[in-house]
């Protein structure tokens, strides 16, 4: 490592937070040392069926069916959905270690998982490997199966996971490497047994496998905490939730009792932490943000069903927030929302048929868990809501979140809206790990986008560094750098927050708001936006020595409309750019690149009315 880079690391010791970083760096040499694998045992294999018959369940919505019988279907085939959108011809039972884009296999998988590396493995992106074993598939057999009762649906599930145990013994392999993926597969375990009858009259060998997975999990917490991410809220959640119904049905423990106590202490301290007064998360992402509202849509059910007190106000209060958030950041009529942030796949509410970007079902059912309410009046969206509460949900009273014409929520995110048009824009904030998207702004027109994010694509693959940069971003690029030093995969230095953010002001026809930053070199950057029915109006204004461009990443369906017209201060070049909506999918679309002479460059984008 070089002496610049340890510097921009020492620099940012304090913000990472002291313990946070050590902890890191130690979790880091015990495994090189060895001293971590005496944590994580191995045990014996389990062995018979997980799931019992359960009977079928009558009120299923017929406009549900047909796609729920279908994706299950599907599986019974041997087609299984990668990232919720990728289809692969495999086996009825699948190789738990096969990555289908790549046409690779781990080979050598009856290894400890310490023994694995998260990127150098050689069969690509170690998230596809991972992918099965969250157990999505799960939910689709078991909505088949009650809405059916075809005992057909049963048997493929009991055989999917007797094969998955019989090649994943504890600890053993790369499904046992992320805890976070383990805690997953126990949030799905445990809504499987509700679904199908069985959550306080659990076979013996789902026991074992919960207890086998929270096994797997409580060694490492500290180091899901150290993440200041989704790691640690879905970690405790699983703790706690595990340890809970473990003790539920009599597998009584201090350790079990140790788990549930500490899982429960840590998620509330973690919503503390890194849920904002107004509902921002720190992950700073999209579907990140989905994970944790989803994440707490089962915590808060589980626990309604295991009767266990309420979270603290405050806590409610905050989760309040959260949801609300990603509601306004919904800005899409199909449910879509801003392609913004990090995003590796994950749905974990996935007890429904809607599309992967489509957010309103995991907001409907967050806030069914959370307040007993509604948000949306649309039975598209109730799938999730039906299958945790029931039919009766449908006449729970509408919680109603107002969407304010212009907000700033947590002073990291712009929000201006009109009938036509609406507009947000990420203000930079270094709070916790920022990403080069300073001033990044996306423009939507009547529900549909006009300029976009263009995603993450994939955490492993040579493309990946194109996605994180400030290119990929609808902002300024001073020079050939990003906006802050790279340190490692997932750490940049020098973060950027903003130097000013000027008030909301109401014109006599629209709305207008300006910020600035300075970025690691000293390039002054300051945006002026301008919105009213008509049109969104951008200026920048730079103060730089370096050559710098602005780029507008056009989305697919806009790009050949009459409705929508660009103009600027300067030529614009169209450029080819990639885009990735879903994760390991890519498009090519066409982007806006603007290259001033001067200090000062608008451009403007005008819909017709």
């Amino acid at each position: 490592m070089t002496f610049k880079k340890l510097l921009l690391i020492f620099q940012l010791i304090p913000k990472i937070g002291y313990w946070n970083f050590f902890y890191a760096l130690w979790y880091k040499a015990s495994i090189r040392l060895g001293f971590r694998k005496y944590k994580f045992k191995t045990d014996k294999t389990i062995t018979g069926n997980i799931f019992k018959p359960s009977n079928k369940l009558t009120d299923v919505q017929e406009s549900w069916k047909k796609q729920i019988f279908k994706n299950a279907d599907q599986i019974m085939l041997g087609h299984f959905k990668y990232f919720s959108e990728h289809i692969f011809k495999l086996n009825e039972i699948p190789s738990w270690f096969y990555n289908p884009f790549h046409d690779t296999e781990i080979t050598d998988y009856k290894k400890h998982w310490l023994n694995f590396s998260d990127f150098d493995l050689n069969i690509g992106d170690i998230k596809i490997i991972w992918e099965l074993s969250r157990f999505d598939w799960l939910y689709d057999l078991s909505l088949a199966y009650k809405s059916s009762g075809d005992q057909k649906y049963l048997l493929r599930i009991n055989r999917l996971l007797n094969d998955w145990n019989e090649k994943n013994p504890l600890n053993i392999g790369p499904n046992w490497k992320c805890g976070q993926e383990t805690s997953f597969r126990i949030m799905k375990l445990l809504t499987t047994a509700f679904v199908l009858d069985q959550l306080l009259d659990p076979t013996v060998e789902l026991k074992s496998m919960i207890y086998q997975h929270l096994k797997r999990v409580y060694p490492n917490i500290n180091y899901a905490i150290a993440q200041d991410n989704n790691h640690g809220t879905s970690e405790a959640a699983a703790l706690y939730i595990g340890g809970l119904w473990l003790e539920k049905n009599n597998f009584i423990s201090k350790e079990i009792s140790t788990w549930k106590n500490n899982g429960r202490k840590v998620l509330e301290e973690r919503i503390r932490r890194l849920v904002q007064p107004q509902g921002s998360f720190s992950q700073r992402s999209m579907t990140y943000h989905r994970v944790l509202l989803d994440t707490m849509t089962f915590t808060l059910h589980m626990m309604k069903l295991m009767d266990q007190p309420l979270f603290p106000n405050e806590i409610i209060s905050r989760l309040e927030q959260l949801g609300q958030w990603q509601y306004k950041m919904t800005l899409g009529k199909d449910g879509d929302g801003p392609n913004y942030g990090s995003n590796d796949g994950a749905r974990i509410e996935s007890l429904n048929t809607l599309t992967y970007r489509d957010f309103r079902g995991s907001t409907q059912a967050f806030f069914g868990a959370l307040l007993q309410k509604r948000v949306y009046d649309s039975r598209r969206v109730d799938e999730s809501l039906f299958w945790r509460f029931g039919a009766t949900s449908f006449q729970w009273p509408k919680y109603n979140i107002s969407l304010e014409a212009a907000e700033i929520l947590d002073n990291q995110i712009l929000l201006l809206r009109n009938k036509n048009l609406s507009c947000f824009l990420k203000i930079p904030e270094a709070s916790f790990r920022p990403n080069n998207d300073a001033f990044h702004i996306d423009i939507w027109y009547n529900g549909k986008p006009v300029v976009i994010g263009t995603g993450t694509y994939s955490y492993n693959h040579k493309k990946s560094e194109w996605y994180k940069s400030v290119s990929a971003h609808n902002t300024i690029q001073f020079g050939e750098h990003n906006q802050m030093p790279k340190i490692s995969r997932f750490l940049n230095g020098s973060w950027i927050t903003a130097e000013h953010i000027g008030e909301i002001k109401k014109l006599k026809d629209g709305l207008s708001w300006n910020g600035s930053y300075k970025d690691f070199k000293g390039n002054h950057h300051q945006r002026n936006i301008m919105l009213n029915s008509a049109f969104i109006h951008i200026t920048d204004l730079v103060n730089t020595n370096e050559p710098y461009q602005i780029n507008y990443h056009i989305d697919q369906i806009c790009k050949d409309t009459n409705n929508v017209h660009f103009t600027s201060s300067e030529l614009i070049e169209y450029e080819v750019s990639p885009r990735s909506t879903n994760y390991m999918k890519e498009e090519h679309g066409k982007s806006i690149a603007l290259r001033p002479k001067s200090h000062e460059a608008w451009f403007r984008i005008s819909v017709d009315n």
